[in-house]
């Protein structure tokens, strides 16, 4: 199995070519140059942009092709199919080839010229290019029996380096966050309608859906997200594969996904119901706690952003009522201490009192 990464830069290739001929890391059999000279990489790569008046920018692009540590595959071998790789990918372009051994897995190093010793043209690295890159080197693979890459797959969950780090340190992205909220609601409706009144009223997340696209407004993100951005789970032609299965009730054939194991999301729906929507401090087990715990969160964090506070809803709902009896807030206290008043009622609310000492 080959991988493929990439990468450009603006340095001078001296640096790279220092880095990569290191002689703890390859040896000189496995140095190799494509249409230059493997002991003049930095000089020739100048003269080209030179010729063209192209000497500002981007300087080289520097790609990987990593085998698996399963691979039955030689060092001789993996530089060969470097070498092949370069003379069919990068044709016009020069190309420093090196193949290193001090990792468990095998792979290769292809340094590229960003401009073309044919025409000047600059070489445009973008996800085309790569796709078209790693497709080369799945041939290469399938060929000689090595392990290939699903280039077709789609991730159910799309998750960035960014939220690796946080998950790393035991944190939970906003993301983490929309998905879980997303798979709760998605478990309980049956269309689009039910689904987004789900969000709204338990979580407070506005969706909206267009021909081909479905986006989610976070309560504290100013932009939505696209369902696409968040996993192939999560985007409109998912959803409504889900919601055709349970109209028709049919049982989906693939495991239904679950971001924790053994999630009671009844208990979950049925707390969210209790006490205005809110979760309840009851957790069923700890996986549904931590479940619970975030939704409270996002809820909590929530009502700070809009300004509603809860204390200040209930002290203006006791004003309301006491409006409503012609009862002045703090115009009347009574002293039960000694089993006397400090001093007398007002009349007029005497009746008033006397019930509520009641």
């Amino acid at each position: 199995m080959a991988i493929i990464k990439g990468l450009s830069s603006r340095a001078t290739p001296q640096k790279i070519v220092n880095y990569l001929t290191k002689e703890e890391k390859t040896e000189r059999k496995l140095i190799s140059g494509k249409d230059c000279s493997p002991d003049n990489i930095v000089q020739e790569f100048r003269a080209t942009k030179e010729l063209y008046d192209k000497t500002e920018g981007v300087q080289y692009h520097h790609m990987i092709q990593s085998f698996s540590p399963k691979d039955n595959i030689t060092p001789e071998k993996a530089h060969e199919l470097g070498i092949e790789l370069a003379e069919k990918q990068f044709k016009g372009n020069e190309v420093f080839i090196v193949t290193h051994t001090d990792k468990e897995h095998i792979h290769n190093h292809l340094v590229i010229n960003s401009v073309s010793f044919e025409d000047g043209k600059k070489y445009q690295s973008n996800r085309t290019s790569m796709i078209t890159l790693k497709r080369a080197s799945n041939r290469q693979c399938d060929r000689e029996g090595l392990i290939t890459l699903d280039l077709d797959h789609k991730a159910s969950e799309r998750i960035t380096t960014g939220e690796k780090r946080i998950e790393m340190k035991g944190g939970t992205t906003w993301k983490d966050e929309l998905r879980q909220c997303i798979d709760f609601s998605k478990e309980k409706a049956k269309s689009f309608e039910e689904f987004k009144e789900s969000l709204k009223k338990n979580f407070e997340i506005d969706i909206r859906i267009t021909n081909k696209t479905i986006s989610y407004q976070h309560p504290e993100k100013l932009k939505p997200i696209r369902g696409s951005k968040l996993g192939t789970n999560y985007d409109k032609e998912e959803l409504e594969n889900e919601f055709i299965r349970k109209g028709k009730g049919i049982e989906g054939d693939r495991e239904q996904r679950s971001r924790k194991a053994n999630v009671d999301w009844s208990a979950v729906g049925s707390n969210i119901k209790s006490e205005g929507n809110r979760v309840s401090e009851q957790f069923g087990d700890d996986v549904t706690g931590a479940i619970q715990q975030k939704v409270r969160d996002i809820k909590e964090r929530t009502d700070r952003t809009t300004g509603i506070s809860k204390q200040k809803y209930r002290g203006t709902k006791e004003e309301q009522r006491d409006d409503k009896r012609g009862v002045q807030p703090g115009a009347w206290e009574p002293n039960f201490k000694n089993g006397t008043r400090d001093e007398k009622p007002n009349k007029k609310i005497r009746k008033r009192n006397i019930d509520f000492e009641r």
